[in-house]
């Protein structure tokens, strides 16, 4: 049988909830969440506390969660709609698929870290840095680099710099200042 429960009891390791039962007060048995997939690649996204959901129940009150759907008082994220498929977090972190435009929005309240073994190729017609950049480690470009503005090494602008030493003819001048 299935019935609405609101879950009450979370365990993160087994991957499973107790839910109570709004119209007895009793609390359900054992039930797995259902994540989607479980083997290859894997989905895990456990509900929330107070979160009502879907539950299929066996005569003893074990079985799964089924999760939870959108209604008047909870109602769906307003980035949503035809053709999008989102994750939105509690903090309003967003990951976004839009198929209409085939494109990706990740929008974090904070920080992403996209980390890898070996190596990361980011490979477009055009690759966009919007805001200041850091780089802690030594920076090897294969090709040109070009600047609309001045570019600044250890305090000295390439741009206004200026030569001590300068003398005619073929002397050499100063270093750049």
């Amino acid at each position: 049988m299935w019935r609405a429960g609101k879950v009450s009891v979370i365990d993160y390791e087994k991957g499973i909830v107790r839910c109570t039962f709004p119209d007895t007060s009793e609390q359900s048995g054992e039930l797995i969440v259902l994540m989607g997939r479980s083997t290859g690649r894997m989905d895990y996204s456990m509900p929330e506390l107070d979160e009502v959901g879907a539950c299929l129940l066996d005569k003893n009150g074990n079985g799964f969660y089924l999760g939870s759907g959108y209604t008047k008082a909870f109602l769906k994220p307003s980035e949503g709609g035809q053709d999008k498929e989102i994750t939105k977090y509690k903090d309003g972190s967003i990951v976004e698929f839009n198929a209409k435009d085939s494109t990706f929005k990740i929008y974090s309240k904070n920080k992403i870290t996209i980390e890898a073994e070996n190596e990361i190729l980011l490979k477009s017609k055009l690759i966009k840095v919007e805001g200041p950049q850091k780089n802690t480690e030594t920076i090897t470009a294969e090709g040109i680099i070009k600047s609309l503005e001045d570019v600044i090494a250890q305090a000295i602008s390439l741009i206004g710099h200026l030569h001590g030493g300068v003398q005619g003819g073929p002397s050499k001048t100063g270093g750049p200042e």
